[in-house]
């Protein structure tokens, strides 16, 4: 019985979606003719033929499983309405519903050549067709808009005209568009959430009706700060901003700029306590929004945050100091472990005063609102007149970062000899003098974000024979 009821759990939900078929045939064959039959289409995982129960006969129908989609797609195509090896009579192959489906005899319509896409606002019906045409012919792409404003909603519906061509996208396309199968026009079938969906419904439920409910339900420790600090798609209105943070209990004050330097939406998000603004962190920083692409949420521990904090720490650390000293003045053998921690505590307290941020929120060039991917601690420029040993490509859209950042990250692999970009456009070069060290930054930076701006990294022609093949370009020009 155990066997039994996961086997019907199994059932229940395909995994991939769509890569079970159910197949009308003879009774006559057996689970051999369907794995010679089906074979050439992908690897079979299971084939099941329910049998009378009574009788111990086949009933004529088989289920056959394949490890993905697309191999499913494939066999449905090639095999419905055709016969085995030996028989006259043909099959007739159609998806397998899962129980969470409702069963329709329309089995061929665009339920299977239809997918639904997660997309950035900007995105146009020639860029959906750009990235989906190569998986096969697409029929028609419908960008879903605001009927208010005409602005898109953050995703589109791309129809093939095959099942095996929208099984093929939805493998093996760009993870950020979140691909699914369309539920089919018309369908009374209610979708299953996203995880975006889903992300957004949990944080617009803690949205309780009164201050006392909103601290048990947030469950979060204050952190001494009020205000955050956000890295988002620069596509964002204020109004979607606004309405994201709005999310979590307590905002009082939302502003947000474009970055056109470096192609990014910038803000500040203030809440009305300690509690809301941690909870604003926790449950916002690399969501995904809009849909497949990221918002950075970080603390901004400033000065007036910070002085709360320094207020009620004063007089402790005050107390602390005053009697490791009169401990040193009045014993022989002052505890000078003790009298440093006093110093120590201090010092800092000093430090957040007339710095504005402690020694341990520097901010940190390895966050990712600087670099998506974990550096090295910086290295010494090699000598500027040092022999170079290989160059590294930058392309840097829709413009490059700022040089000084550039010179930042790429003097970390060690032997950098200089790093530039070239006067009004997006490509650059970084110069090493050892080959390691540009392989290695290669490596590393290859598709990074630097400043939200991605980040090409490639192996860069020698110099000797660029500048050889310029003179070649020159030479035949002069002959020309």
């Amino acid at each position: 019985m155990q066997n039994m009821r996961t086997r019907r759990n199994d059932e229940s939900e395909d995994t991939p979606p769509h890569s079970r078929l159910f197949i009308v045939c003879e009774r006559r064959f057996t689970e051999e003719d369907f794995q010679d039959g089906f074979s050439k289409f992908g690897t079979i995982e299971d084939i099941r033929m329910p049998r009378d129960h009574q009788t111990g006969l086949p009933k004529g129908v088989v289920y056959i499983k394949f490890s993905k989609t697309s191999e499913a797609a494939k066999a449905l195509e090639g095999m419905n309405q055709r016969s085995l090896k030996g028989s006259s009579r043909v099959l007739k192959v159609m998806v397998a519903c899962s129980r969470s489906e409702i069963h329709s005899d329309d089995n061929h319509d665009d339920k299977f050549k239809r997918l639904f896409i997660t997309i950035p606002y900007s995105t146009t019906e020639q860029d959906i067709r750009d990235a989906f045409g190569v998986y096969g012919q697409i029929e028609s792409v419908v960008i879903q808009k605001d009927r208010h404003t005409g602005e898109s909603r953050g995703f589109a519906y791309v129809t093939f005209r095959k099942f095996s061509e929208a099984a093929l996208a939805f493998e093996e396309c760009d993870r950020k568009y979140r691909a699914i199968f369309a539920l089919p026009k018309g369908s009374n079938q209610k979708r299953s959430e996203t995880a975006f969906e889903s992300s957004i419904n949990d944080l617009a439920n803690t949205h309780p009706g009164n201050a006392t409910t909103m601290m048990s339900l947030m469950n979060t420790p204050p952190r001494g700060y009020t205000r955050v600090n956000f890295l988002c798609c620069p596509n964002l209105s204020p109004m979607h901003i606004e309405t994201l943070f709005d999310l979590v209990p307590g905002l009082v004050d939302c502003k947000f700029y474009i970055d056109l330097v470096r192609n990014c939406g910038k803000g500040t998000a203030s809440y009305s306590n300690p509690i809301s603004a941690a909870y604003a962190v926790d449950k916002l920083n690399e969501f995904q929004y809009p849909p497949g692409m990221k918002i950075f949420v970080k603390p901004d521990k400033s000065r007036f945050d910070m002085h709360n904090q320094s207020f009620n720490n004063l007089s402790n650390v005050a107390y602390n100091l005053r009697n490791a000293m009169r401990s040193t003045n009045t014993n022989h053998a002052p505890d000078l472990a003790k009298l440093t921690e006093a110093i120590a505590e201090a010092s800092k307290l000093i430090k957040m005063a007339t710095k504005g941020v402690a020694e341990d929120h520097t901010p940190d060039v390895n966050d990712l609102n600087y670099c998506s991917v974990k550096l090295p601690p910086p290295k010494p420029l090699a000598d500027i007149d040092s022999t170079v040993a290989k160059r590294c490509f930058l392309v840097c859209k829709p413009q490059p970062p700022p040089l000084t950042v550039l010179r930042d990250i790429f003097c970390r692999f060690g032997d950098l000899i200089n790093v530039y970009t070239l006067p009004n456009k997006t490509v650059g070069y970084a110069r090493y003098a050892s080959a390691a060290a540009a392989e290695e930054a290669i490596r590393v930076l290859h598709g990074a974000e630097v400043c939200g701006v991605r980040m090409k990294v490639l192996e860069a022609e020698d110099e000797a024979s660029a500048k050889k093949r310029r003179i070649g370009w020159t030479s035949d020009e002069q002959v020309d």
